[in-house]
């Protein structure tokens, strides 16, 4: 799992889903999987699954769009209930991309496919463990990327 996947499914599962990361699915009769997914976060009490795909990759974003749609957000509701083992309400398809803070490139990826920008996205994480200090609302071990990142805001030069 690479940083982008670890800090996702750390930070999903601190905002209370249940998380599984690096998800095989699509078995090949001989031996390995087809499809990988970075991130299922699932939220029980509005029964959604959240699929959470990243990259860091300097492609274009034509390319990298072309990329997400074919290889990467392919699966059918059905393939991702049987993954969760019942039926959901809603999927939500995010993709974290792009070391930019805005962009004039099309990100409407269509099906409904939500792209939020890395700096956008760890902006959204450092605002709410700035709010919470440490030594009275510490971040769990269990999360070492959170727990450095509330360090490093309230600790930090």
């Amino acid at each position: 799992m690479n940083f982008l996947e670890q800090l996702v499914a750390e930070w999903y599962e601190y905002d209370r889903y249940f998380v599984r990361s690096n998800v095989r699915t699509r078995k090949r009769k001989k031996g390995g999987y087809d499809v990988e997914l970075d991130v299922l976060a699932y939220d029980r009490s509005k029964n959604t699954l959240i699929h959470i795909e990243t990259s860091g990759d300097a492609n274009s974003w034509e390319e990298r769009k072309r990329q997400f749609l074919n290889k990467k957000f392919i699966l059918t509701t059905r393939e991702y209930e049987d993954i969760l083992g019942h039926k959901v309400s809603k999927i939500k398809r995010i993709a974290v991309v792009g070391y930019v803070h805005s962009t004039k490139a099309d990100l409407n990826w269509g099906q409904d496919i939500e792209i939020e920008l890395i700096p956008v996205f760890i902006k959204k994480n450092t605002k709410k463990l700035s709010s919470q200090h440490p030594m009275k609302e510490a971040v769990p071990e269990g999360f070492p990327i959170l727990r450095a990142m509330q360090m490093a805001i309230a600790y930090g030069t």
